[in-house]
């Protein structure tokens, strides 16, 4: 429970550092915040008198040195401080935070942050032994799979696939997983379809996946339109469906910790499953509601 909480704190910590680049209190942000990841310095950060706009600091010494996320905010901020081709710090000073953090890209920022959170908690799984480190090691493993694809082809076209920018890609790539370390070898190299394509072939599951969604991806430089990428599927909406398939098989087995992740994640899904739903109303495409849904505990008769 803890480690599932640290995700959303990740996620918290980033929207309140986005609305603070853009002038916007904290306090602003209270609707938006994920109640899982509320931790208790957050009490003061979302307090009315507090003024985010001095700096930093605060924020610094509060939710990322007293935090189980800390650690990856640490190991981020000395590798975002330091020049290319240039060895990491061994430590940052509060004051140079602020500094930092207004230059960084915070997508970014929240992807290695994630993946620092991802490998940290397949590591800790996998010290339990035991069907948990069997069960939530293939999920991890397969989430560590699909965030390399998702990477990869949403790169795809993009400065990130330009040879310039190819190590901030490849930096967000987990350690682990299925794909590595050969196939993530490969996909280091990979910049445009063809080689990733090439990249994938030893492995079918996923080159599957990739020749369902290519289409999505050639159609995205077409003209740079979204209608025409209209009726295709994106690498998103197919590991969405993945994903469910894999958490509900982790309730075929027992005496394990990982159906509490499971069942936090199949949540999650449901609540995109209604906000999907609650779109197609107000969009009025009632008709596409069954193509945008991912069923749950589907009856396998």
């Amino acid at each position: 429970m803890d480690f599932i909480a640290r995700e959303k704190m990740i996620d918290n910590v980033c929207m309140i550092i986005q609305g603070a680049l853009n002038n916007k209190a904290p306090v602003e942000m209270q609707e938006k915040v994920h109640p899982l990841g509320v931790f208790e310095g957050m009490k003061v950060i979302m307090s009315e008198s507090f003024d985010i706009q001095g700096g930093f600091d605060d924020v610094y010494r509060i939710f990322l040195v007293d935090t189980p996320i800390g650690p990856y905010f640490e190991e981020y901020l000395k590798e975002a401080d330091r020049e290319k081709d240039e060895m990491s710090r061994a430590g940052i000073e509060t004051n140079q935070v602020g500094g930092i953090l207004t230059k960084q890209d915070l997508e970014i920022m929240k992807a290695t942050l994630k993946k620092a959170w991802l490998e940290d908690f397949y590591e800790y799984t996998q010290s339990l032994g035991g069907t948990t480190a069997e069960v939530m090691g293939h999920i991890l493993k397969m989430e560590a799979d699909f965030r390399v694809l998702l990477v990869t082809l949403n790169a795809l076209n993009t400065d990130l696939s330009t040879e310039a920018k190819l190590q901030d890609r490849n930096s967000l790539y987990p350690s682990f997983g299925y794909l590595y370390p050969e196939g993530t070898k490969k996909l280091r190299e990979a910049w445009n379809e063809t080689t990733v394509r090439a990249a994938l072939e030893p492995y079918a599951k996923y080159l599957q996946l990739f020749d369902q969604v290519k289409q999505f991806y050639e159609a995205s430089v077409s003209e740079g339109a979204p209608s025409s990428r209209s009726g295709f599927q994106s690498i998103e909406d197919l590991i969405y469906a993945e994903n469910v398939h894999m958490y509900e098989m982790a309730f075929e087995q027992q005496y394990h910790f990982g159906v509490f992740y499971a069942w936090v994640k199949l949540r999650e899904q449901e609540i995109r499953n209604i906000r999907w739903i609650a779109n197609m109303v107000v969009l009025n495409t009632k008709e596409h509601i069954d193509d945008t849904i991912v069923p749950i505990f589907q009856p396998r008769m």
